[in-house]
């Protein structure tokens, strides 16, 4: 007797996958409350818009020096 494995259909793998993934989602993730969620993309916003100023005038100094080196 041979040990071979029957392989369900991909369709109904796929839904088995997306009705684990919406069983995982609705009863194990633990939710940001508002006010976390709204803290954190404070944060993330403060962040991305500091590094941008550092690389921008980083960019600008660099430009400016090039352009006085070429004229």
């Amino acid at each position: 007797m041979s040990n071979i494995k029957t392989v369900k259909p991909a369709g109904i793998r796929f839904k088995n996958w997306i009705r684990s993934m919406w069983t995982e989602i609705r009863h194990r993730v633990t939710w940001p409350r508002p006010r976390e969620l709204m803290k954190s993309g404070v944060t993330i916003i403060a962040f991305v818009a500091f590094w941008a100023i550092y690389i921008g005038a980083w960019d600008y100094l660099f430009a400016a020096a090039l352009k006085w080196l070429i004229s």
